[in-house]
């Protein structure tokens, strides 16, 4: 059941303290949307729990809020309520679900695969990003948008359309960016320290990924299939190979770009993006999600066969 922004309001209105969560590893949309609601409901008085998983990458760290996210244990302080944030499914809760899934559960998303897990849901994948319909719910709560709650609103949406840059960016996109630079949000200072600033672990580890860089017979296809010793010998985490998916799919030519990344454990975590074909489908079928051009999943296989399996998945699906 999909409900209204007025009832969720309502609800959190109820709430004396709120746990706010999203998904494993973070990224801009994930920590925008937790800092802003975390933010507003203290203007409303509420104990606001914000947690994560996984680290807060560094590149986000810079937002007012971010030091006071709680990263990878979850406290045993008690909470009325748990607003689930830009998560599909309860899986992308891990690994906390079994500890919340008796709390009153308040999921908002704009992923189209997202299952309605909570008690109470908004999902809307006409969005461009979570941060949109945060943006609405922090309206109907009547919170004041200060700088700090615009900041990581921008962070948020920006980052979800690749800095206003994709398809899901909308007219209603620009109209709320518009109202958060009337709040204090400086394009200038903000985007060079989201998109442009890079460790030396993320170029090394790019420079490692482009040597790796295979194309199909085709050429429709391009992927870089990096190895965890690739990963060791750059010293790179997770947050640097960020965009790197991007090298595969925008070179001319090809339709589908994919990364994969051997894991520890043995298992491969794939990303994929497209320009038309409805690569959300392939990782569905794999157990992941996401949108229609921008998706990932993980296998529980090592990396040649991982790679092998996908590139068959996703050569059916361009050929349809």
């Amino acid at each position: 059941m999909v409900n209204s922004l007025a009832e969720i309001a309502q609800k959190l209105h109820t709430c004396r303290s709120v746990l706010i969560t999203s998904h494993h590893a973070p990224d801009g949309d994930a920590i925008g949307s937790i800092l802003a609601m975390g933010l507003a409901l203290q203007q409303l008085n509420a104990a606001a729990l914000m947690f994560s998983a996984d680290d807060v990458p560094k590149r986000y760290q810079f937002l007012v809020g971010a030091d006071k996210i709680i990263t990878h244990s979850l406290p045993t302080q008690d909470f009325d309520c748990v607003l689930a944030l830009d998560c599909a499914d309860k899986n992308r809760l891990q690994p906390i679900w079994d500890k919340i899934e008796n709390k009153m559960i308040i999921n908002i998303d704009h992923h189209p695969t997202n299952d309605l897990f909570g008690h109470l849901n908004y999902v809307d994948h006409t969005a461009a990003a979570t941060g949109e319909l945060v943006f609405a719910l922090l309206q109907e709560l009547g919170c004041r948008l200060d700088v700090a709650i615009a900041e990581a609103l921008y962070v948020a949406i920006s980052t979800d359309t690749g800095s206003f840059k994709f398809a899901s960016t909308s007219a209603r996109t620009h109209r709320i960016a518009a109202e958060l630079l009337a709040a204090g949000v400086n394009p200038g200072t903000l985007s060079p320290l989201i998109f442009d600033l890079r460790s030396r672990a993320a170029l090394a580890v790019l420079r490692q990924a482009l040597a790796k860089l295979s194309f199909s017979a085709d050429g429709r296809i391009a992927w870089i299939a990096l190895t965890d010793d690739d990963m060791q010998q750059a010293q790179a985490a997770e947050e640097d190979v960020n965009g790197i998916v991007n090298y595969a799919k925008n070179i001319e030519g090809v339709e589908v770009g994919l990364l994969f990344r051997e894991q520890a454990d043995g298992t491969t975590k794939v990303g994929f993006r497209a320009h038309q074909t409805d690569v959300g489908k392939v990782a569905a079928s794999f157990g992941g999600g996401g949108h229609k051009l921008a998706s990932g999943c993980s296998l529980r296989e090592d990396l040649q066969t991982a790679v092998q399996k996908v590139l068959a998945a996703v050569s059916e699906e361009i050929s349809q």
